[in-house]
């Protein structure tokens, strides 16, 4: 991902002394969150600019709740990040401070014009504000968000330098708003070399022949469209098959069964969930639930330890240690693949505590 250092947009919209907006926008699948995580992470590093300034972030998410979707928590957590790092920046906040002392409610239109009077800040700083998954954001006011964050990098001559680094999915919202701006780097169009690599690194563990290999390899980057989501599942597919035996003509046949589209994969995945025994569904089922509507991403151990819990319990359920070992999965680790497919992945690793289970 070091080519967008020296992206000309990135170049364009780093290298000046005036407020500007830089949109990276992206199928899903592209790469947009881990390019921006990648981005915080070392911007002080390739960003002479950055490391005398100050740098905030929010990533919106649909799987964190409705609190990381909210934009009322994008701006106080944007506020807080210049705050924290700043504190000559409190005079924008002091008159609301003042106000929202005995409530310590903090009203949404104020917060928005707290933001957008930080242009006008009287001293020479400069701010990268950094906002991920624009598009997984509240669609309540999400249009407004989005010209706020355009009027704060409105092309005028102020002391303060705003810089605001945004991603999204393409939607309708953002297509409007940006109709015109320069600063707009389409992930997948830049994706070429990086998911070559991705694809080469995986392909020469398979050890296929010498035309085998370059067949496989052609096939994956020219049906990719910059979509890395699909490259992996691709790779999960074709270990899967070899495991059977197969030509080379086997092979190509294969892949041309495969979804060009990530909708269609996900289709064809669910379809093989389908096929599983009642006990696999009804074992699988149970895991998306306790992923999807836990009020914060679960270590592996914890859902380890709720599948072995009965569906239907009562109020005087206390098993014993030895009872509930007993009801504990073996070979945890394939069970998730096997109930869950690949919708279901590890972060981390399964002994690390930090470790939790997220939705492909």
């Amino acid at each position: 991902m070091q080519w967008l250092w020296g992206h000309d947009k990135y170049q364009a919209w780093s290298s000046t002394d005036t407020s500007d907006l830089l949109l990276i926008e992206g199928k899903p699948g592209s790469g947009k969150s881990t390019l921006v995580k990648y981005f915080k992470r070392n911007i002080l590093k390739y960003e002479l600019f950055a490391q005398q300034s100050i740098v905030a972030s929010f990533f919106y998410s649909y799987r964190e709740g409705e609190a990381q979707r909210d934009h009322s928590n994008m701006l106080r957590s944007i506020l807080y990040d210049v705050l924290r790092q700043n504190e000559t920046f409190f005079f924008h906040f002091q008159t609301l401070y003042r106000k929202t002392l005995p409530s310590g409610v903090w009203p949404y239109d104020s917060l928005r014009k707290i933001l957008l009077s930080f242009k006008t800040h009287p001293a020479q700083e400069r701010l990268y504000l950094i906002v991920d998954a624009v598009d997984e954001s509240d669609d309540d006011d999400r249009n407004a968000i989005i010209e706020l964050l355009r009027q704060l990098c409105k092309n005028e001559q102020h002391v303060c330098v705003v810089k605001v680094f945004i991603a999204s999915r393409p939607i309708t919202e953002l297509s409007h708003n940006v109709a015109g701006m320069e600063n707009i780097i389409k992930l997948q169009d830049e994706n070429g070399p990086d998911i070559l690599k991705f694809a080469e690194s995986f392909l020469e563990t398979l050890k296929l022949s010498p035309r085998c290999h370059a067949m496989t390899k052609g096939y994956i980057i020219q049906k990719a469209q910059g979509v890395f989501v699909w490259v992996h599942l691709v790779e999960k597919e074709l270990l899967k098959y070899l495991r059977t035996g197969y030509s080379n003509d086997d092979i190509y046949d294969f892949l041309e069964t495969l979804p060009t589209e990530l909708n269609g994969f996900y289709e064809r995945m669910l379809g093989e969930l389908e096929k599983n025994k009642q006990r696999d569904i009804k074992v699988g089922m149970k895991m998306f639930r306790l992923v999807l509507f836990a009020c914060r991403p679960l270590r592996v151990q914890e859902i380890h330890h709720a599948l072995a819990i009965p569906d239907a319990i009562d109020i005087e359920y206390s098993p014993s240690e030895e009872s509930f070992e007993d009801a504990l999965i073996q070979g945890f680790l394939k069970r998730i693949i096997h109930c869950g497919g690949n919708f279901l992945e590890i972060q981390g690793t399964y002994n690390s505590l930090v470790n939790s289970f997220t939705i492909v």
